[in-house]
């Protein structure tokens, strides 16, 4: 929640943070991974057990240390979201927000290949307007589509354009925003 108003450069920072990650934990468990290289496996007709071994050792480092990397990486998302629940609960404020738009960002680590964001706009406690987005999955959507201020009983559309929603802000920080219900 930080950083979603960087909605146009989301998927380069989420490739430079998984880099960092990646590169972070390379270098933390440099010692294994020289300690695995120095192994001498020699050849798979002298000795195929310990040939198969030794890559299949290789192997699972590369895919654990990567598997780690986006797991950090959720556990941050998870734990920005928290941080910002907490910063709403200390002081907030509450108003009418309209999506102003949806945009699809290319991102190459999901399983799409995109991710959807829901543009927020409101008007905070400084009386500037905030543009704000919220990364929307197929669940979220129907989510927001009940919450919405439009919504009688039966789904109104698929798109969120132009739906009003009731959301709380942070007055210290207000890009910080959450949804109402």
């Amino acid at each position: 929640m930080l950083f979603t108003h960087l909605v146009y450069y989301y998927a380069f920072v989420k490739g430079i943070s998984l880099l960092f990650i990646f590169l972070g934990l390379s270098i933390f468990l440099l010692g294994i991974i020289i300690r695995s290289e120095e192994v001498d496996k020699g050849s798979f007709k002298k000795d195929p057990i310990t040939y198969i071994l030794v890559s299949v050792m290789q192997l699972i480092l590369v895919v654990g240390i990567t598997g780690f990397a986006i797991v950090l990486e959720h556990f941050a998302e998870g734990g920005n979201h928290q941080l910002a629940k907490i910063l709403i609960q200390d002081s907030h404020k509450e108003t009418i927000a309209v999506v102003s738009e949806e945009r699809r960002v290319t991102q190459v680590f999901t399983t799409n290949g995109y991710e959807d964001f829901a543009i927020f706009h409101y008007q905070n406690n400084y009386g500037t307007y905030e543009e704000q987005g919220k990364k929307i999955d197929p669940y979220f959507r129907e989510t927001l589509l009940r919450k919405s201020i439009n919504y009688k009983g039966r789904r109104i559309t698929v798109k969120l354009d132009g739906l009003q929603f009731k959301i709380r802000y942070s007055t210290r920080f207000p890009s910080m925003f959450m949804i109402v219900d």
